[in-house]
């Protein structure tokens, strides 16, 4: 299997990422149609060193897939404050240009990241110039800003919100949080502009975003022309566990082999 290689992305409004890419082997990657690279987009409380994100960045390396992954504005190693998907869209953009040299690029957004790359894909400009998406793969996305009565779901609203939740995850989750981020247009109201196939994968335990949410999605992509797939995976949870990276990887070869309706974005 290929090794990894740290990479510096800079967006539109000069905030400085720090990502890294995972590189297939040769012999893993020839055995695909053509060279495919999957942009990586973490969620809220993670980034680029998450767990999960590591196993989802290597099971693709694996396929023959080469990885971007990146540490959104607010996180890790990167300069900036979190927007909670309003502002990412930039970093998006910053990383399908590092991508473009690969013959099909995939964006494949966690919870906040397919907040991101929806809005990368549905905004009225082009922001990468010579990039060229083939699709995307939502992960535990979020259709509508409506979390389940939880635990979770509460001390999600106090960390985004509240003054004191800010400091929390600055401390303790190592996120920093814009004070005045906005909600923004929702993901069901932007699959509908959708011109790329999109591959929706939801897990049937997810504690944070009940599945309804892939199925507003998929009620929603009636209104496109897009191709538009809906996943809904037994035993996972929120994000790339394990029960949901082997469906993350079969939706992300269906975006490549599915038809497009209008080429480019």
């Amino acid at each position: 299997m290929g090794g990894h290689d740290k990479v510096d992305l800079v967006t539109v409004d000069g905030i400085h990422l720090g990502g890294r890419w995972w590189k297939a082997s040769e012999t893993t990657a020839r055995t695909g149609p053509s060279r495919t690279a999957a942009v990586l987009v973490h969620g809220f409380s993670g980034g680029q060193n998450d767990a999960a994100i590591v196993a989802l960045a290597r099971d693709l390396q694996g396929a023959g897939v080469d990885v971007l992954t990146y540490d959104a504005r607010g996180h890790g190693r990167s300069e900036g404050v979190c927007g909670l998907g309003s502002t990412e869209h930039a970093d998006v953009a910053a990383a399908v240009a590092a991508a473009s040299c690969a013959q099909s690029v995939v964006l494949v957004g966690v919870s906040m990241g397919a907040i991101a790359v929806m809005t990368y894909l549905t905004r009225p400009v082009q922001d990468a110039a010579g990039a060229q998406v083939s699709g995307a793969v939502l992960v535990s996305a979020p259709a509508r800003w409506r979390m389940r009565p939880s635990p979770v779901g509460l001390a999600t609203l106090l960390v985004t919100r509240t003054r004191l939740g800010r400091y929390v995850a600055a401390r303790h989750l190592g996120v920093r949080v814009a004070e005045g981020w906005i909600v923004g247009e929702s993901l069901e109201s932007r699959v509908k502009r959708t011109r790329v196939p999109v591959a929706v994968v939801h897990g049937l335990a997810d504690r944070l975003l009940a599945p309804s949410h892939g199925q507003w999605l998929e009620a929603a992509s009636t209104s496109s022309a897009a191709p538009f797939r809906l996943e809904l995976v037994k035993g996972m949870g929120h994000g790339p566990d394990a029960a949901g990276r082997p469906a993350i990887i079969e939706a992300l070869q269906w975006v490549l082999t599915a038809p497009t309706t209008t080429p480019g974005r």
